[in-house]
């Protein structure tokens, strides 16, 4: 292990003993603490800890002004098994993570905040609604897990298949779905390629892209 490893290593083994006592703290306690700690230690000055304890907080593995830490994230089993569920299931939104975990939504907002502030999952706004997705995930592909797990949309896409291209009063009236919804999704899905818009006349029709809807399907469920 390098010397500048090795004073990472005692600066956040000491940080972790500061933070266990305190929930919370300022750059100029904590390195004051630190440095109480380590005085004896040639290699570990001031201006060390504190380069140390800002790349800490840039690697977001501690937070200034909150006492968790990275690790301690996932040791929760809660939030834990909120993790996991987003990561076997993004493009989900927090009514849906209330439900699989039987939480409640102040604890489930606190918890899914927990895992935002470290990097652990994002969250993005579609249609008015707060969607969850691994931190890591290719944003590109946002709209694409969203859509494919919503239930409307699974809907009109099972009435859609095997059939002749559809108007949007037959999608909704066969769905007894408000027309603007089923035109809403319809746009979305026409945008990711899914659905193809045929004219008759002056009126749209919509038909599946039933080899995009595969290859789709495919895709969201390769992990």
């Amino acid at each position: 292990m390098s010397s500048s490893n090795n004073a990472e290593k005692i600066v956040l083994e000491i940080v972790r003993e500061y933070l266990s006592k305190k929930p919370f703290f300022s750059m100029k306690d904590i390195v004051e603490f630190v440095n109480n700690r380590v005085k004896h230690n040639p290699d570990i000055n001031k201006n060390k800890i504190e380069l140390i304890i800002k790349s800490l907080i840039k690697k977001r593995i501690i937070i200034s002004g909150n006492k968790l830490m990275k690790k301690d994230i996932i040791d929760n089993p809660t939030r834990n098994e909120i993790y996991k569920y987003i990561q076997q299931n993004p493009g989900k939104n927090i009514n849906e993570i209330m439900k699989a975990h039987n939480l409640g939504s102040n604890l489930a907002l606190w918890h899914l905040s927990a895992l935002e502030k470290f990097q652990f999952i994002r969250s993005k706004k579609i249609r008015n609604r707060c969607i969850f997705f691994n931190f890591d995930s290719n944003p590109k592909y946002d709209q694409l897990y969203y859509y494919m797990a919503n239930d409307i949309v699974q809907s009109i896409i099972t009435l859609m298949k095997n059939e002749r291209p559809l108007k949007i009063t037959e999608i909704a009236d066969g769905l007894k779905k408000n027309h603007n919804t089923i035109k809403k999704y319809l746009e979305a899905l026409t945008n990711l390629k899914l659905v193809e818009v045929e004219k008759e006349k002056s009126r749209n029709l919509y038909k599946l892209n039933n080899e995009r809807y595969l290859k789709a399907v495919k895709f969201v469920r390769r992990d």
